[in-house]
C-alpha cells in the first residue's frame, strides 16, 4: 500500500480538490501511456503553429487567435476522444485526488474523486476538468525541486516552461 506521495491542495473555482503524488511505479505507467497521447498532439500543434505563421506578431490577438487556431486544427487530427478520456482517466484517478464537498450536515469533507463525483462537479465545466488534469500532471511531473541527477540548469530552464495564455489565465485565477 503506498503511503508516501506530498498532498497539494488546488482550488478551482468554487471547488477544492486534494491531489496526491502518484507512487513512482504508477507515475512511470501514466507517463508512458501519456506520451504515446502528448508527443503526436504537441507535434500537431507545433505543426499548425509554424504553419504560416513565421510573419505573425504574438503579441496581436487577431494574429495570437490565428497561431491557436491552426494549433488547435492539427491538434483535432491527432488526439480523439478515446485518447482524451484515457489520458483524463490516467490523471483524475480516484485513488489519488479528492474533492471537498457539503454533506448532508452541513459539514465539507473530501471524498474521492470518482466517477460520480466527476459528473456531479464537473457538469458543464469540461475545461475545468481538463485544468485539474494540468494540475496533477504538474504536481507528478513538473517538480523540479528534488531532482538530484538533472543539472540544475536544465531544472531552471524546465521549471520555466509556461502554459498557453489562455491555460495559464485559467489556473491563475484558480491557484493551488
Amino acid at each position: 500500500m503506498w503511503t508516501g506521495g506530498k498532498f497539494t491542495e488546488v482550488k478551482i473555482g468554487d471547488d477544492v480538490f486534494t491531489v496526491r503524488q502518484f507512487p513512482p511505479f504508477y507515475a512511470i505507467r501514466v507517463l508512458g501511456e501519456l506520451q504515446k497521447i502528448i508527443t503526436p498532439a504537441l507535434g500537431g500543434v507545433l505543426k499548425g503553429i509554424s504553419e504560416n505563421n513565421g510573419d505573425m506578431d504574438t503579441e496581436n490577438l487577431g494574429d495570437m487567435l490565428q497561431i491557436i487556431s491552426n494549433g488547435l486544427e492539427k491538434l483535432a487530427y491527432t488526439i480523439d476522444g478515446d485518447k482524451l478520456e484515457l489520458a483524463l482517466k490516467l490523471l483524475l484517478d480516484e485513488k489519488y485526488v479528492a474533492v471537498k464537498i457539503e454533506k448532508s450536515n452541513g459539514k465539507k469533507d473530501f471524498i474521492r474523486l470518482d466517477e460520480g463525483a466527476i459528473n456531479e462537479v464537473f457538469e458543464g465545466r469540461i475545461i475545468d476538468m481538463i485544468v485539474l488534469a494540468i494540475k496533477i500532471f504538474k504536481v507528478n511531473y513538473l517538480d523540479f525541486s528534488q531532482l538530484s541527477s538533472v543539472p540544475i540548469g536544465v531544472q531552471k530552464t524546465l521549471a520555466e516552461i509556461k502554459l498557453p495564455s489562455f491555460l495559464a489565465q485559467q489556473a491563475n485565477t484558480s491557484e493551488m
